[in-house]
């Protein structure tokens, strides 16, 4: 079967290192040439993909695409409508290691991905034509009117690959305050800390793995620190503000816990110090994937039904409620710009959906804006 490889960074393709680039291979460990150069295309060309969790999403759902191809014997340059509808409902049935299908979100990403690829195989004359068809769709009500939205010309209406699914998409779901003391309460001070890091400014777990003993260096009297990263989603750089009494209870944390596991792994490795600011109990740095397999499992122990991306969900409600009552006093506070620059969002209406989150359970983001953000508001 197909299997999903990552450069290292020995991969010099134009002469500098570039890693996580995204490479799939067949059964005879052969190069499937036509998949790796959209993904090299996609890593290493597309202006609007410069993200390697990014090339990860399109190369796995490439991948599962081409493992079905294998399974079936289908050549990846003659299927058709039939056999993309014959994947699409595979996915749709229950699964046998949790007994669901796929989220549909999660079908129509594949789908997606596998239609860009086709298109761009159309456009570098790979192939004569895309074997989907596409058709107009009336863009939801409920989805927040793009700028200068008076002034399209579309009509409401965009074009979508016709095997895609429909989805309502949920609305994210803030935590309350009791679940995160509940999830808080048997956990060790590093875990603790990152999820503080998390409620507080509302970094994502790469982000959180992205983080460095030198984010720690401003000081200064203000409740809050301004700290720039630089590992996002999207590689765009953004300033977080985490509670000084949070980074000075990190900085305890690097001298008192981490400086001990830097140590042990020295004494059995000539590894240098690290720079990731969290690490494992053997000293090496903690990847996103570790981030959010911790949080899962202290959720799942405290009886509470969340990923790591709902802490997400917490900071961004509790500070758009807040920066509502802010612009009473100031009109020139604009609290969904204000939001989407705190998030990191390209796109504002993506910042949007907040506001139906805020108008849906306004009880239970008042509290989280009063018990989370007591000691800083």
């Amino acid at each position: 079967m197909a299997q999903l490889l990552f450069s290292t960074p020995a991969f010099r393709p134009d002469g500098s290192s570039v890693e996580n680039v995204p490479m799939l291979l067949d059964a005879r460990m052969r190069l499937v040439e036509p998949a790796c150069a959209w993904l090299m295309h996609v890593a290493l060309v597309r202006g609007r993909t410069r993200s390697p969790q990014t090339w990860r999403t399109y190369a796995e759902a490439l991948y599962d695409w081409w493992q079905t191809l294998e399974a079936n014997g289908w050549a990846w340059d003659e299927v058709g409508p039939g056999e993309l509808a014959a994947y699409r409902d595979q996915m749709l049935r229950p699964r046998g290691d949790s007994g669901r299908p796929l989220a549909r979100s999660t079908i129509n990403g594949r789908l997606r991905t596998i239609g860009r690829f086709y298109r761009w195989s159309v456009a570098t004359g790979l192939m004569k034509q895309v074997p989907f068809a596409s058709q107009e769709i009336a863009l939801s009500r409920s989805r927040p009117q793009a700028f200068l939205a008076h002034v399209d010309a579309t009509g409401g209406q965009i074009r979508a690959n016709e095997l895609t699914v429909r989805h309502m998409p949920m609305l994210p779901r803030p935590l309350a305050p009791e679940a995160i003391r509940r999830i808080m309460a048997a956990m060790p001070a590093r875990d603790r800390l990152i999820v503080e890091w998390a409620v507080t400014t509302g970094i994502r777990r790469m982000e959180v793995a992205g983080l460095t003993v030198r984010h720690l260096k401003g000081a200064g009297s203000e409740p809050m620190v301004p700290v720039q990263i630089d590992e996002t989603k999207g590689g765009r750089s953004r300033i977080i503000y985490p509670p000084a009494p949070l980074v000075d209870r990190t900085r305890a944390y690097v001298r008192e816990e981490r400086a001990v596991l830097v140590r042990r792994a020295a004494t059995k490795r000539a590894d240098r110090d690290p720079e990731a600011l969290f690490l494992t109990c053997r000293g090496q740095p903690m990847k996103p994937r570790r981030v959010g397999a911790m949080f899962t499992a202290a959720a799942e122990a405290a009886g509470v039904t969340a990923t790591f991306h709902a802490l997400r969900h917490t900071f961004a409600a509790a500070m758009l409620r807040f920066l509502q009552r802010e612009a009473r006093a100031n009109p020139e506070l604009n609290p969904l710009l204000a939001l989407q620059v705190l998030l990191g969002h390209a796109d504002l209406a993506t910042t949007a959906v907040y506001l139906r989150v805020v108008e849906t359970d306004l009880s239970a983001i008042e509290a989280s804006v009063d018990d989370l953000y007591a000691a800083l508001l």
